[in-house]
């Protein structure tokens, strides 16, 4: 996949991100073309070698389609088995979280903020549905040109309706 110079791009390790460009990087006295990524709200600039952005599921921020199915998947019914063990939903909560897929991610922000109404989360699962929130809000306001603080409301209202 190709990224041009001041794109934004979403890492889902680390968030949304600005492309920087392709250098050459040494690692471990071999030299690698690599795509520097910024993330300004991290303060972070990372180096990634071209040829692992797919293992990294480096993406392009999602299009407007997109947005709408995952405004529509934090608006349907949450889908969790409140019996399930906690060890076991952050695991398949975590995976969903992984791939990197917008929609699963509002699936993960939405079924953990309807729990949380029910019963406590960990730590860790609250942790989990604020990086979901987090992550989505950024990338949303990315591309409908708002305010992230704007966004994230909007999306809380929902969940937590």
């Amino acid at each position: 996949m190709d990224f041009a110079k001041g794109e934004f791009v979403v890492y889902p390790r680390y968030g949304v991100g600005r492309v920087l460009g392709v250098a050459k990087k040494r690692f471990a006295d071999q030299s690698e073309r690599c795509l520097g990524i910024q993330f300004d709200h991290q303060n972070l600039t990372l180096y990634l070698p071209v040829h692992r952005l797919d293992k990294v599921r480096l993406r392009k921020v999602m299009s407007g389609g997109i947005v709408r199915r995952v405004m529509e998947a934090l608006k349907s019914r949450a889908r969790y088995d409140p019996k399930q063990s906690h060890k076991d939903r952050l695991k398949d909560y975590q995976a969903k979280f992984n791939t990197g897929d917008p929609i699963l991610m509002a699936e993960v922000a939405r079924d953990l903020a309807r729990l949380s109404k029910r019963q406590e989360l960990t730590m860790e699962e609250e942790s989990l549905c604020r990086e979901s929130i987090t992550l989505l809000a950024r990338e949303i306001a990315i591309r409908r040109d708002k305010e992230t603080a704007e966004v994230r409301a909007d999306m809380e209202q929902l969940l937590y309706r």
